[in-house]
């Protein structure tokens, strides 16, 4: 992915206190700000009736952090952050230690993205995968599981500890140094301007008065969060205070940590999930409905694909029914998402028909799905009159727009070349034809479709080109005819193209990438090898030694 798409949520590195206070930087994009705000009085003073204000201010934009949207804020709690501040002091087991907070600090600064870009850039360039996730910010899930670890084991070596003076050497330093920080963060307060990226556009639309009212409602969040956890940082140092002074046992003191440890966490969490969030298991199991226009194309049994308007190329709903050209998901094949921006989004009908789209679905004057035939799909895979040799992807793109793909089929020759080159040292233009006699008896038969295998049977009376259209990915994707191996070329941007000799054969097309070989056959070397070490150590450790015969 490109450098902006994958550092587009670089978290701030300000940003990162919100780990220990959630809403320094305004918590989200949706706040509910209440009835005492600051904006709800601004409401009032526009005239807005009360019932309207209350409704405007439970969706208030506080967030003025770096990345674009933040549904919630990144928050590890402040008695987690008290406890691994203590087990930095009082963990004797130092790789443990070490590790756990080089793990922390590591993805930390690599969800800072494009904000430290030295770290940053060296791992999108060298580290293998890297570059195939986007919302780096999203890495600190490793921060989130070292940094309790590391506060689980200081609470348990805090309890560990016989001397109650050494106790109480390693808590007040950590009690200075959380509040410390804390108090930093609320002296300092006025070192921040509390504006976010997108005050422009509120400031144009709602005016300035808005934006000061906003201001003001972000700048409270700030300030109520540090003294809420300043308040959470005084209780846990008093109650393990009062162990050292053996006021309280140490069952009671881990129950009330305990306590202190969840209500922390759980009234942040309420915020921004509630009951209405929890849904029964039956609609999960079942997330969808069939309507009507779905009910008429399940009935059609053949392989083709659906394209429903109304959720564009990101709706999940149409692919939990139907084989469609759109859905959800975190690895988007980018060229499907730009032949839907620079062709589908324009109503080029002729890609929808290269796509096989046999069926759209779209909503009637009174907003009720109803599914139309597309009889002008071009089917499975079909055979084409003539080869357009083009130099570049953008050529490509551009020539879609006025291609007849039912005859016609666009070759990128700089982007085929490359796996030419292990079935012949020729370039593309000189070893395919470019023109092609295809008569009304040639066919391509799809008979078997599975997500990893397609076969088909072909019958033509001259050599030909077919065009596939099933999606092009070079990487474990082998096709065969007759059981001879042949190159796939990058048909139409997105598809697949094949030459096929004159005759009747058979094609296949297998997902078997070498990766998951490879990985396979490590799994099962290493489940083998940990086998014979389990039976090893049963057997010695069951071994008795023969007793020594004395004379």
């Amino acid at each position: 992915m490109s450098y902006e798409y994958i550092t587009e949520y670089s978290y701030g590195k300000a940003e990162s206190l919100n780990l220990l206070a959630p809403r320094l930087f305004g918590g989200s994009n949706h706040e509910d700000l209440g009835v005492d705000s600051e904006m709800y009085r601004f409401m009032e003073q526009q005239g807005v009736p009360p019932y309207q204000a209350r409704n405007i201010v439970k969706e208030m934009p506080t967030y003025w952090g770096d990345q674009p949207i933040v549904a919630a804020p990144a928050y590890i709690g402040i008695v987690v952050f008290f406890f691994f501040v203590l087990a930095l002091f009082i963990s004797k087991n130092k790789k443990i230690k070490y590790a756990l907070l080089t793990g922390a600090i590591l993805s930390l600064l690599l969800s800072w993205g494009k904000n430290f870009a030295f770290l940053t850039d060296f791992f999108i360039n060298y580290v293998p995968m890297y570059n195939k996730f986007r919302a780096v910010s999203s890495i600190q899930v490793i921060l989130e599981l070292c940094v309790p670890a590391l506060a689980i084991i200081g609470l348990y070596q805090f309890f560990k500890l016989d001397d109650k003076k050494t106790q109480w050497n390693y808590l007040w330093k950590t009690g200075a140094i959380v509040f410390g920080i804390l108090a930093t963060l609320f002296i300092f307060k006025g070192s921040f301007n509390f504006t976010g990226g997108n005050n422009d556009y509120y400031a144009q639309n709602y005016g300035p008065e808005f934006i000061e009212a906003l201001k003001k409602d972000r700048m409270s969040l700030y300030t109520n969060d540090i003294l809420r956890s300043m308040g959470f940082v005084l209780v846990v140092f008093g109650t393990l205070f009062l162990h050292t002074k053996n006021a309280l046992k140490e069952i009671l003191t881990v129950i009330v940590v305990g306590l202190l440890m969840c209500s922390d966490l759980f009234f942040i969490a309420k915020n921004y999930v509630d009951k209405d969030d929890f849904r029964p298991a039956r609609e999960m199991n079942e997330p969808f409905q069939p309507t009507e226009a779905d009910a008429k194309i399940l009935q059609d049994t053949s392989h083709f694909r659906v394209f429903e308007i109304a959720g564009q190329l990101s709706s999940a709903r149409s692919s939990y029914f139907h084989k469609s050209i759109g859905g959800y998901h975190a690895a988007k094949p980018r060229r499907m998402q730009q032949l839907f921006d620079y062709q589908i989004a324009k109503n080029n009908v002729n890609v929808l028909n290269m796509l096989n789209v046999k069926y759209v679905i779209q909503t009637d004057e009174k907003g009720a799905p109803i599914a139309l035939e597309n009889p002008a799909a071009n089917g499975n895979a079909w055979f084409v009159e003539k080869i357009k040799i083009v130099n570049s992807a953008d050529e490509e793109m551009k020539a879609l727009e006025t291609i007849n793909s039912k005859n016609e089929v666009l070759i990128n020759q700089k982007d085929s070349e490359i796996y030419l080159n292990n079935f012949a040292t020729n370039p593309i233009a000189k070893i395919l034809k470019q023109n092609f006699n295809v008569d009304s008896l040639s066919t391509i038969k799809l008979d078997i479709y599975k997500p990893n295998y397609l076969k088909y049977t072909s019958k033509n009376s001259s050599d030909g080109f077919a065009v596939f259209s099933e999606m092009y990915y070079k990487s474990g994707w082998k096709a065969t005819i007759d059981g001879n191996e042949l190159p796939i070329f990058r048909a139409n941007y997105v598809l697949r193209g094949l030459q096929i000799p004159a005759g009747e054969h058979t094609i296949e097309f297998k997902f078997e990438p070498q990766v998951v070989k490879t990985g396979s056959s490590i799994a099962l070397m290493s489940s083998i090898g940990m086998i014979l070490l389990i039976i090893g150590g049963v057997y010695f450790g069951t071994r008795k030694e023969k007793p020594e015969v004395r004379k």
